[in-house]
């Protein structure tokens, strides 16, 4: 499992448009010069030619292909979600239709989980969610069963497996840009195109289809292997591909042709016109599916490449040469350059959460104890085994000043690995707010005992010498911003009578994998840093089956594994590969999702801190601007206006 961890701190993204100006009305003529005028002739005043509204988005990198299939950057699919609109937006983290009537559903009959026969040889998705070829022994999901804890191995003899298909109907009246009928088999040609090997876009979904075909009435049917349960089957659609302007062509070919990798045709709001240099005007399309509703509200849309300096982006921003700055040219820009600019009335900011979240992992077993625990034979002691002491440590912090002084309060404190505005959050979960008074008692009740200097010493706790201090080390990956989080928690820490020190590490040295590797070896006492969300809960971060170790019996992984606390929980490693193996829709998928949230915040292997925060920034009288945390900041471009062009 490839889980990137992540060390940036909060993503900046900039937004305003320029409101052109438009000429006076023609002066009248002057009454002297003027003809005999006839009673029924009088004179008209001609209409003005309105000035084209124009957006400019200015962006840090150039977009390294326009071709939907390649391997995009950042800019070029900026530039993309103005050449296509869809066909699914994921929006708050739930899908919404863009070119389809509904997006398939379990309730309305429009998606299913059917049982299917298998034999040997045929291509089936195994237990741990690989793509295999069905032989003797190969661990499966049999029909019924939706995690690993209910996997066997194939006998040889025929089994029956479950496998999901969805349906998906296509919104009538649809257009490519050139007029053309845009149908479902432009959808599969998206996926013939996907699926070849010179395409060098994800497989994953490809592989695991066993059949995508065109039904009748422009409804799309999409299949998948047998064993594959996929949480995100109603983003099944393939984005569709004009076949009849590249039919022709190899998929090798289409990777650098003009018309297909610099020029694409596609059916959004804008239609690419022009491209000087570093410069990429769109013009409205007139056949855009949504023109009757006045879409786009902007004439033209350029994207101009103007690198990575934030100051001077900030300026072109402020002096109206760019009107948007994308990611990567705002980056550097400070959160509080951002609240004078609101203060002042110069800025209007949309804030959405972001792809990471911070947290403070607890070394609960380490690599040491894998012989057992023996503080005689040089084992550090257990701190943190008792899960009273690392609630106690939860309570002893102020979570909400770290977030207020890094981010002026900006992002949320988080309860799990979930964001607040997760549809899937569990609200219901233990909180941790900072009660000294409860971390007392807690510490108490344990043995941490406070001495004569103030500092909590054990007192009869199994397994640990008497007066030994509850003092460690938090591992942070070097940077100014992790140094002055973990300078506030060494402070709130040692308020509780815990001595806390900080030692930064280069990123190389923290997440090194292997046996002597700090953190991933389970070599630490306890560490600060973030992992990457996901679109899916990410409840795997503290499988069981994930702990690093040399072991394979033990630890499947090896020096592979992720959950480096080393903790381990059978109900929550059932209710997480429960909710894993299942889909929206299908009953046990929330629940479980649910329960995994409840087990983790009360057992506490580690200590969520804050999600990181994106914002949108844009001119003050900027309207359809909605920064969203999946869908981006340019999901309804087509929406976007200022001043007197809001609706």
């Amino acid at each position: 499992m490839n889980l990137n961890r992540i060390m940036t701190m909060i993503v900046l993204l900039a937004a305003v448009g320029i409101l052109a100006a438009c000429g006076g009305e023609p002066s009248p003529m002057d009454e002297a010069t003027l003809p005999a005028a006839s009673p029924t002739a009088p004179l008209e005043t001609p209409t003005p030619t309105p000035v084209p509204t124009s957006l400019v988005v200015c962006l840090g990198e150039a977009p390294n292909t326009l071709y939907p299939y390649g391997n995009l950057n950042g800019a070029a699919k900026l530039i993309l979600q103005a050449l296509y609109d869809g066909p699914v937006d994921h929006r708050g983290y739930l899908y919404q239709p863009v070119l389809l009537e509904n997006l398939p559903d379990f309730a309305a009959g429009t998606a299913a989980l059917q049982t299917v026969q298998v034999a040997v040889g045929d291509q089936v998705v195994d237990s741990s969610g690989d793509v295999v070829t069905l032989d003797y022994g190969v661990f499966i999901r049999p029909a019924g069963c939706l995690s690993g804890e209910c996997a066997e191995p194939f006998t040889g003899e025929t089994v029956e497996m479950n496998q999901m298909s969805a349906l998906f109907t296509l919104r009538p009246g649809v257009l490519w840009a050139d007029g053309t009928p845009l149908t479902v088999d432009d959808s599969v040609f998206g996926f013939t195109l996907n699926a070849d090997p010179a395409t060098p876009a994800s497989k994953f979904k490809v592989e695991r289809t066993q059949s995508y075909e065109a039904l009748e009435n422009n409804t799309i049917k999409w299949t998948g292997l047998p064993g594959f349960i996929d949480p995100s089957y109603q983003d099944n659609f393939w984005l569709p591909a004009p076949r009849h302007l590249w039919g022709q062509s190899p998929a090798a070919d289409l990777l650098t042709s003009e018309f297909s990798a610099a020029k694409p045709m596609g059916f959004g709001p804008f239609s690419l016109a022009l491209t000087e240099g570093n410069t990429y005007t769109l013009q409205r399309n007139p056949a855009y599916f949504r023109a009757p509703e006045g879409l786009p509200r902007v004439d033209r849309l350029v994207f101009r490449v103007v690198g990575q300096e934030p100051q001077t982006n900030l300026d072109m921003l402020q002096s109206g040469e760019c009107d948007v700055l994308d990611p990567s040219a705002a980056a550097g820009v400070g959160v509080a350059e951002i609240a004078a600019g609101m203060t002042e009335a110069k800025l209007f900011a949309s804030w959405a959460t972001a792809s990471g979240w911070t947290l403070l992992n607890f070394g609960i077993v380490p690599q040491s104890y894998d012989d057992d625990y023996n503080i005689f034979a040089g084992d550090r002691p257990n701190f943190f085994g008792d899960v009273r002491t690392r609630q106690a440590v939860a309570y002893c912090l102020d979570r909400q000043a770290v977030t207020d002084e890094i981010s002026l309060g900006i992002a949320p404190v988080m309860d799990t690995y979930l964001p607040g505005d997760h549809p899937l959050a569990n609200m219901q979960v233990a909180s941790y707010s900072q009660d000294i008074e409860k971390a007392a008692e807690l510490l108490d009740a344990v043995g941490w005992r406070l001495d004569a200097a103030g500092q909590r010493a054990a007192s009869q706790i199994a397994g640990i010498r008497d007066g030994t201090p509850l003092a460690f080390e938090i591992l942070y990956p070097e940077h100014p911003q992790n140094a002055r989080v973990l300078e506030i928690i060494s402070q709130q820490l040692a308020a509780c009578g815990i001595q806390a020190t900080p030692q930064g590490l280069t990123i190389e040295e923290l997440f090194a994998t292997g046996a002597e590797a700090p953190v991933f070896g389970r070599n630490f006492e306890m560490v600060y840093f973030a992992w990457q969300s996901s679109e899916n809960p990410p409840c795997q971060l503290y499988l069981s089956e994930a702990i690093p170790g040399q072991d394979e019996n033990l630890f499947p992984y090896k020096w592979g594994g992720w959950n480096a606390s080393g903790w381990s929980n059978e109900t929550y490693d059932a209710a997480c590969n429960a909710a894993r193996g299942s889909a929206p829709g299908l009953e046990p998928y929330q629940e479980n999702h649910a329960l995994a949230q409840e087990i983790l915040a009360q057992e506490l292997p580690a200590i969520p801190f804050f999600a990181y925060q994106q914002a949108a920034l844009a001119r003050p009288d900027i309207c359809g601007l909605q920064f969203d945390p999946t869908a981006g900041m340019l999901w309804n471009i087509e929406n976007l206006a200022y001043g007197s062009i809001c609706p």
